[in-house]
């Protein structure tokens, strides 16, 4: 075969790829993989939390004091729709969490393609590629932290960084970047890190336009005034929060990170600056298109959070590498970038696209498609010796003992908290800590273990799922646990973990 043969078969081979990655069809098989895979799988413990916490609220619980967490208002009030809206319609909540995240992911989409279209010029075919690549992102690849709220911060923010990446041409009508400029606002409402998403980007335009004027675009104006006003309208209906739920965090949640040494062997950090690395040395010598460039600064402000949050959990790597991976797709799309060559082209393919078709796997493919229970054989344990829609409390130091064990058995949450994670928490910073500080710290975790007996003795739990053996005995050791399972016994295990049963 002749060079020039050769050429010509390698034309036709793009031509064909393209048109597949171009396809309509492929964006509805996406679609209908995306469906699937919720109906096979499961929501996952922080969804099944935020369920419970807003079920909870809105039967008359007072947030942050009769049930509680660590995170701000709008992590439960985000599903809260959810839950009205399955009540109303007698419908599971768990199915109209998915239905509305979709919903919500379609118009994020939709809206963001819009904003988009004042940007670069694109062929009918890069934009198809495009969507179906934001389909593949944004719905498959979500696996496990479907509905998380990392996942819907990101739907959230989406519209705001297309208006940002759009005004390379002409900008998008003002009411529709303000608009978007709300919407960045609630992401940020979710978690106070999530500005970095969208601060690093307005600073790098701004400095590409050498121009401060840049960071009061109206979308960026409306962002700021959101996040401030929603933020503050949650903490006046929430006050608890300010006084009882946000201390803890600052002082025992947040300060918990992750030993450095198993943060980075077991989260995503290593896999991003891999990837972040090749993006960097791909896009050489190339005049990033404002849209690679806002979704790289985007990137590297959520990955900050993540970083600053140091628990290492997937959810919380998600946004980043989903914004990493879309800046690699406009280089790819040639967003004002020099052709594909060389390292770049090798890159490309051997970086980049593996990264992109291995995405579902960095968030729990496996998991989701065979509903894999986030404790091997404990749902069965626990339905074979508790009565119909159990009471269940845990004695465990995260929450994924009892959630989403509660909500599948179609039973009722005993407790205030999710699981014991201050206890566990302080048992961590205790290491480090000084006198005062260790008293404030012991102060806190003899609390924890005092609200779980009241819970125990006023919710009189059917079932208390305790983590393992040394845990429960740690734990009924504590003054404040003395006589906490008088009249349970234990029933069944499940591995190393242990159901007891409240005597009849």
């Amino acid at each position: 075969m002749t060079v020039l043969e050769k050429s010509a078969r390698a034309s036709v081979e793009s031509d064909g790829l393209a048109q597949l990655l171009s396809s309509p069809l492929l964006g509805v098989a996406l679609a209908v993989v995306a469906v699937a895979q919720q109906l096979i799988g499961h929501i996952d413990c922080d969804v099944s939390w935020f369920s419970t916490f807003a079920e909870k609220v809105l039967d008359g619980r007072v947030a942050y004091v009769e049930v509680s967490d660590p995170n701000p208002p709008a992590a439960f009030l985000s599903l809260m729709p959810a839950v009205l809206l399955a009540r109303a319609l007698h419908l599971p909540t768990e199915a109209m969490v998915a239905a509305l995240v979709f919903f919500a992911a379609a118009g994020s989409i939709g809206f963001s393609f819009l904003l988009l279209r004042h940007g670069a010029a694109r062929s009918r075919h890069e934009w198809m590629q495009l969507l179906n690549a934001a389909i593949f992102l944004l719905l498959v690849a979500p696996e496990i932290v479907f509905a998380e709220r990392e996942h819907i911060a990101l739907l959230a923010l989406l519209p705001l960084l297309a208006a940002l990446a759009a005004e390379g041409r002409a900008p998008a009508p003002r009411l529709a970047r303000i608009v978007a400029g709300i919407c960045g606002g609630l992401a940020v409402a979710m978690k106070p890190h999530f500005i970095l998403a969208i601060a690093l980007p307005a600073l790098a335009l701004a400095r590409r336009e050498r121009s401060v004027r840049a960071l009061l675009r109206a979308e960026l104006v409306a962002a700021a005034l959101a996040s401030v006003i929603v933020t503050g309208a949650t903490l006046i209906a929430f006050p608890a929060y300010v006084g009882e739920a946000l201390p803890l965090a600052l002082e025992v949640y947040g300060p918990a990170r992750d030993d450095l040494g198993h943060f980075l062997a077991h989260s995503l950090a290593l896999a991003y600056v891999a990837l972040l690395v090749g993006f960097v040395v791909a896009a050489r010598g190339a005049a990033l298109g404002r849209a690679s460039l806002v979704a790289l600064y985007s990137s590297l402000g959520f990955f900050a959070a993540f970083l600053l949050q140091g628990k290492g959990w997937m959810n919380h790597a998600y946004p980043a590498i989903v914004l990493l991976l879309f800046a690699w797709i406009f280089l790819a799309l040639r967003d004002r970038a020099a052709p594909v060559a060389g390292v770049r082209a090798a890159l490309t393919k051997f970086l980049f696209v593996p990264a992109l078709l291995a995405a579902p796997a960095y968030f729990g493919i496996v998991e989701q498609l065979t509903d894999h229970e986030e404790h091997e054989d404990l749902l069965a344990a626990v339905a074979a010796v508790a009565p119909p829609h159990p009471r269940i409390a845990t004695i465990a130091s995260q929450l994924d003992f009892g959630h989403p064990l509660t909500r599948r058995l179609a039973g009722e949450w005993v407790g205030r908290q999710n699981a014991l994670f201050v206890t566990a928490a302080v048992g961590r910073l205790l290491e480090t800590a000084g006198p005062e500080r260790r008293q404030r710290l012991e102060a806190r975790r003899s609390a924890d273990l005092a609200a779980l007996a009241e819970d125990i003795r006023a919710g009189r739990p059917d079932v208390i799922v305790a983590e393992d053996r040394a845990t429960r005995e740690w734990v009924l050791k504590r003054p404040e646990m003395a006589g906490a399972l008088d009249g349970y016994r234990l029933a069944k295990q499940a591995a190393d973990i242990e159901i007891w049963r409240r005597a009849e």
